[in-house]
């Protein structure tokens, strides 16, 4: 794993906070999608979840001026969603900003990854720039006794702007 990658992936803090102080250029959050549904396998697995429980879904895109250097897909439990209802209006507001300011903010796990082209949807592919892959982390948190799953998607572009 190249050195570049493995410090943006075990970045410990708020991922918006790190984009924002690396790069002069205006930083933005786009959603892409949110509403209820069924977690990814995986997800449920790590939240320990039923897998026909759905739970509210949130992907949006970070990007730096006007390019997409990170994917982010939020997974929030419907019990989750109850409790933390802050986490569920956020718009084009970074989700770090908001948890990140929880004092009893809590990683409870992490989970590193290589994905290969052929895993991902058309959108990312597009954002590749001929790479056959890219790195993912899927970051378990827990606000109170709430567990949520945030994973975080880097695109090539991220690496090239630093």
């Amino acid at each position: 794993m190249p050195h570049q990658v493995v410090d943006w992936l075990l970045e410990p803090n708020s991922l918006t906070s790190r984009i924002k102080f690396t790069f002069a250029e205006p930083f933005s959050v786009r959603v892409h999608e949110q509403g209820l549904g069924k977690p990814f396998l995986s997800d449920a697995r790590c939240l320990q979840q039923p897998l026909q429980h759905y739970s509210l879904i949130r992907e949006v895109k970070l990007n730096v001026g006007d390019v997409t250097v990170v994917f982010a897909r939020t997974t929030l439990p419907r019990k989750v969603a109850h409790q933390l209802q802050e986490l569920t209006h956020l718009g084009n507001k970074p989700l770090g900003e908001v948890i990140f300011s929880y004092p009893d903010l809590r990683r409870s796990g992490l989970d590193l990854a290589k994905i290969d082209a052929s895993q991902l949807n058309d959108s990312l592919c597009q954002e590749l720039d001929g790479e056959s892959h890219l790195w993912a982390r899927r970051n378990r948190y827990q606000i109170n006794k709430n567990h949520f799953v945030v994973s975080e998607f880097f695109l090539p572009a991220l690496y090239k702007k630093c």
